[in-house]
């Protein structure tokens, strides 16, 4: 039985998970890490890179468009984003 090759990830792709991780690092220096939507304080993992607008709807990641939620406020809206304080 063949194996199928490795998906390799594309420039532009590499490009943007580099930039996003860029920007997490940043925020997370600037906020203390704590959630920028309730302020809870969690260790580093429990922190995720949420965008305000999403790519889908031609958001950017950039300082302005994005935040780091816990685990809990990402949940909450991911969905609804028109709910964030």
């Amino acid at each position: 039985m063949r194996q199928k090759p490795i998906n390799k990830v594309s420039k532009k792709q590499a490009l943007e998970l580099r930039r996003r991780a860029g920007l997490k690092h940043e925020l997370l220096k600037i906020h203390g890490n704590s959630c920028m939507t309730c302020g809870g304080n969690g260790d580093w993992r429990g922190l995720s890179l949420s965008h305000i607008t999403a790519l889908s709807r031609m958001g950017e990641t950039n300082s302005e468009n994005c935040i780091i939620e816990c685990g809990l406020c990402h949940e909450k809206y991911e969905k609804r984003p028109e709910l964030r304080p």
